[in-house]
């Protein structure tokens, strides 16, 4: 990113959100497809209590960042414009779409259940943008859920001689091209359904089924064989809920520590720690992994942005003296914890950590010139400790004498008076 772009980031970050918007349009104004300055524009722009612009440029940045592919970018715009304007619903889709894009699953049938029971939400458009995502869906569970319309025959299906095309699977099968001949199989069943041959079809699913049983798609077939002469509009939403409802415990979010963790990451750098943190949490909730060491590392620093050095410090003693983790995964939470150690002139403290990290993984980053570096700084501290000592030993020695001389004086004057009163 460029120096200017920084520059915003910095001006968020002290929040004078005056500058960092004066700065990110500038940006905007001579590159509209920064998405980065957009985002950055926007949040500045809320800040400063300007809603309608600022979802303006939330918008452009959740359309660049989707089409550059940059999904957690994207996630983190949308997230800003629910925000602002929770109830518009063409922000909760937006959602929805990144969270299928990402393969949070999980996630997105939860939100959409949540939407679904929404009363404003009319059955039409509701219906419309189900489908528009239907085609977005790996999972042919959920796809043939999502769909309310029906898939029109394509050139090539309808052309599909399918006893012929059930040879060829049989055959793919026979020379051992398993994968193959299942994608024909099921070509071949959905060319019965369109010959009106249903009991083909029926047959050819139990045999798929019992070479296949554990196949992702055979449900799907069961079902659009079951559904076959029906008119998939007419089952209702509620009906199609409770089928969402039960694949929930089969459904995960796929690499979800190391997506909420780039969050977390991005959510930092624009200033929204509030935002951040809540990522970070989810990230604690998951099973243990590197991402997860990582947002101990990033909630310290967090903290640390807010100069709350005591937080910073609690955060990674904690996870440190758990049990989570042990041996080589803690160097890293011990560097930071030392770095904090050192921002604090704890030296001693600082030492103590890196030579324990040290003796996990002598070869982290630079432990070596730290240790070095904060030995050196405690010798020279051990050194003029004493020099302040003797420094203050002699002041007091030439303060005494001083003192003796004042008395010395005084004692001598009154002599001096008592020896004339006498003789007077």
């Amino acid at each position: 990113m460029s120096a200017k772009y920084e520059d915003g980031l910095r001006e968020l970050k002290r929040r004078d959100f005056k500058k960092s918007k004066e700065i990110f349009l500038q940006i905007v104004e001579q590159k509209p497809e920064n998405a980065e300055s957009h985002l950055g524009s926007g949040i500045s722009l809320f800040e400063i209590g300007d809603i309608t612009e600022a979802e303006k440029h939330f918008k452009a940045a959740f359309s660049l960042f989707e089409a550059q592919l940059k999904l957690a970018e994207a996630y983190v715009s949308v997230i800003e414009l629910l925000k602002m304007k929770p109830g518009v619903l063409n922000y909760t889709f937006n959602l929805m779409r990144i969270y299928i894009k990402l393969n949070f699953m999980k996630s997105f049938v939860e939100l959409l259940l949540k939407t679904v029971d929404n009363p404003e939400t009319s059955r039409g458009e509701l219906e419309d943008r189900l489908t528009s995502l239907a085609s977005l869906v790996k999972d042919e569970n959920i796809k043939s859920i999502l769909s309310f319309r029906k898939t029109p025959k394509g050139k090539e299906e309808e052309k599909l001689n399918p006893f012929e095309n059930l040879e060829l699977a049989n055959l793919l099968f026979e020379i051992g091209s398993a994968d193959e001949a299942k994608t024909e199989y099921y070509k071949t069943a959905s060319a019965f359904l369109n010959k009106d041959l249903k009991d083909k079809a029926q047959e050819l699913f139990v045999k798929i089924k019992e070479i296949y049983p554990d196949d992702n798609e055979i449900e799907a077939l069961k079902r659009d064989i079951e559904d076959y002469g029906k008119e998939r509009e007419s089952m209702d939403i509620k009906k199609r809920c409770e089928r969402l409802e039960d694949t929930l415990p089969s459904l995960e979010n796929e690499n979800e520590a190391r997506v909420r963790y780039s969050t977390a990451v991005i959510f930092k750098e624009y200033s929204r720690f509030k935002e951040a943190i809540k990522e970070i949490n989810r990230v604690f909730s998951l099973p243990r992994t590197p991402e997860k060491i990582k947002a101990y590392v990033l909630l310290s620093q967090i903290y640390l942005d807010a100069n709350d050095n005591a937080k910073a410090v609690a955060t990674l003693k904690n996870v440190i003296e758990g049990d989570e983790f042990s041996g080589g995964e803690l160097v890293s939470l011990d560097y930071k914890l030392g770095t904090i150690y050192e921002r604090m002139k704890k030296f001693n403290e600082a030492l103590y950590i890196y030579e324990k990290a040290i003796e996990n993984d002598p070869d982290y980053l630079d432990l070596v010139e730290k240790i070095r570096k904060v030995k050196g700084i405690i010798e020279k501290q051990e050194v003029e400790i004493p020099d302040k000592k003797a420094e203050g030993i002699d002041e007091e020695i030439r303060i005494e004498e001083q003192i003796e001389k004042v008395v010395k004086v005084a004692v001598e004057e009154e002599l001096e008076l008592r020896d004339r009163i006498l003789y007077i």
